[in-house]
């Protein structure tokens, strides 16, 4: 069966009054077509899933809009600090679509960067989970504005908590005064910050024009089939710009059930319970996923069966038969049984991962985004015809590459409609990443084929510079180490010196999970060298820098690149 996109699905039901508008648009829709449709679901203290309607969902966004309004908090703005739940979309949304302006935060933010981020944003009010106001009152003295702390959850002192701000607000949504206001569609709505794995954090200006062309990208790319077999789960942190703005919001306004996952910890106990079609993750957790996959199968001694039966499967998908979630139950019974796709971005994806989930019958949908750009700037539908892509630019947007090498690969611009209008009383950064046609500079690298896929190489500010003049992007290693040596848990390419003449080159960080394997030198290096053979030779390893533990990372699960160089060591590592 061909699946079309939600766009072709919804043009003669939700969108037949054109394209939304506002994310305040959205809610008012669907409670008017689909009133008692089931559109998010959490689990209660029990483990029972609550599930949350179409009608539900506008009548929550209006109590605390009015609520937060009725507190004095009306064209303020406001950061948001907490676990991932239903409440926590209702009240970015709600804020985005009419109160002022949402700045979501890492609720696992280091004090010094919390203060920072507070500063930067310039937050009037803070919502946060209840058992972070310990945390709060230490940072509230170095906090230049912030004067209403408001906790989302539990009651804590004499704090006031959103269920009753919801309460007071229902009281005031029969008035009307948050439905019917006009939203000025250009000004900010949500600043949100960039993840800084190599640099300062840099506040995101998006405006509801931009949160509901990035709605309609995201309606355009994404592809659907119907609604048995079309539930998802949300697992990424809500204050990264994929979870709400792509995945969560984009699934409301085509009508769909996604389920919140509360927290990481609890993400394969619950997706259990929840038994989702489809989850959203970064490349770091599918290729845990994928390795887990196989490690179970081999330590239950299936490991030649699974083969097999994916040689089987792949056979008959080729007269259209497919019978891999029978023959291959053990695989998807972690994942609740009725996995079918996994939705993945935020750093460049290992092709075998997708090939491999793909021969098991789990396809991946493999995106590029950035948070600039809404964020969503191109999917990949069909990585089974094309593990590297990350897809064609969506539709409503224009791309092009500048400063194309010999190899043309350049670095990738985007122009459009949920492309951001700068970053938040910067003016010197903002002028640094647009250029005189418009377009914004996303700092990837990449190159464009003739059916405009688009194929990214690294980051632009990541790239090695060699002394023959040769430039190196660190991805391209990392990525041909974690699919060549099965044991490396996770690694970084830089530039460093080593040995007692300080020799420059190519250095590797790599931090091994099994001890044992950790400590044998001779099978790393001799495995490391093989690798070598493999590649170019400017692109080869010169050291390894071996770590006893994981390296420093982002929520999102990237390595915070400006933190690598502290923890080299040029003398105790292994030399190739």
């Amino acid at each position: 069966m061909r699946l079309v996109t939600e766009r072709e699905l919804n043009r003669n039901f939700l969108l037949k009054d054109g394209d939304y508008k506002s994310t305040k648009e959205i809610f008012e829709r669907i409670a008017e077509y689909i009133p008692d449709k089931k559109i998010i679901g959490e689990l209660d203290k029990d483990k029972k899933i609550i599930y949350h309607t179409a009608k539900d969902l506008l009548q929550d966004v209006e109590a605390i809009g009015d609520g937060l309004i009725d507190l004095g908090l009306e064209g303020k703005h406001i950061a948001l600090s907490a676990d991932n739940s239903y409440l926590y979309v209702m009240c970015d949304l709600a804020i985005a679509g009419g109160v002022g302006v949402v700045t979501p935060i890492d609720k696992d933010a280091t004090n010094d960067l919390f203060i920072t981020l507070l500063n930067k944003c310039e937050a009037d009010a803070l919502i946060c989970a209840h058992h972070m106001i310990d945390k709060v009152k230490e940072v509230l003295p170095s906090c230049k504005k912030l004067k209403t702390i408001i906790t989302i959850d539990k009651k804590v002192e004499d704090y006031p908590t959103m269920s009753e701000i919801m309460e007071k607000g229902r009281t005031l949504s029969e008035k009307g005064y948050y439905h019917n206001k006009e939203l000025d569609l250009s000004a900010p709505a949500k600043l949100l910050f960039t993840s800084g794995t190599t640099g300062p954090n840099k506040g995101v200006i998006l405006s509801q024009n931009n949160l509901s062309a990035n709605t309609i990208n995201c309606l355009d790319s994404i592809t659907a089939n119907n609604d048995e077999f079309n539930t998802s789960m949300s697992i990424l942190p809500m204050h990264h710009a994929t979870e709400i703005n792509t995945h969560i919001l984009a699934r409301i306004a085509a009508g769909r059930l996604t389920y919140i996952n509360d927290s990481m910890k609890n993400m394969m106990i619950n997706i259990k319970i929840f038994k989702p079609h489809v989850i959203t993750i970064v490349p770091m957790i599918a290729n845990a996923f994928y390795k887990a996959i196989w490690s179970n199968a081999t330590k239950a001694g299936k490991d030649k069966m699974l083969k097999k039966g994916i040689k089987l499967t792949k056979l008959l998908r080729k007269f259209g038969i497919d019978i891999s979630r029978k023959l291959m139950k053990d695989v998807y019974e972690p994942f609740g049984g009725n996995l079918r796709q996994i939705v993945c971005g935020g750093a460049m994806l290992n092709p075998e991962v997708v090939k491999g989930f793909g021969d098991l019958g789990i396809f991946i949908t493999n995106g590029f985004g950035i948070t600039e750009c809404g964020p969503l700037v191109s999917m990949n539908t069909d990585t089974l015809n094309e593990v590297y892509s990350v897809g064609k630019a969506c539709p409503n947007l224009e791309v092009k590459l500048a400063d194309i090498n010999e190899d043309g690969v350049g670095e990738l611009c985007v122009k459009g409609k949920s492309v951001t209008q700068g970053y938040y009383k910067d003016e010197e950064a903002t002028k640094q990443v647009f250029d005189e046609e418009g377009f914004f500079h996303t700092g990837d690298l990449a190159r464009i084929d003739k059916k405009g896929r688009i194929f990214l190489s690294g980051r632009k500010k990541n790239v090695i510079v060699l002394d023959n003049g040769k430039n190196v992007c660190p991805e391209e290693i990392e990525l041909e180490v974690m699919n060549n040596i099965d044991y490396a848990k996770e690694c970084v390419a830089y530039i460093g010196t080593y040995g007692e003449s300080e020799k420059e080159g190519i250095c590797l960080g790599l931090f091994i999970e099994d001890e044992e394997v950790r400590g044998n030198r001779d099978k790393i290096q001799e495995d490391f060298r093989a690798l070598n053979k493999k590649l170019p030779s400017y692109k080869q390893i010169n050291y390894i820098n071996i770590v006893d533990n994981e390296y420093e990372k982002t929520s999102t699960k990237k390595i915070k690149r400006d933190t690598v160089l502290s923890r080299h060591d040029g003398n105790s590592g292994i030399k190739l």
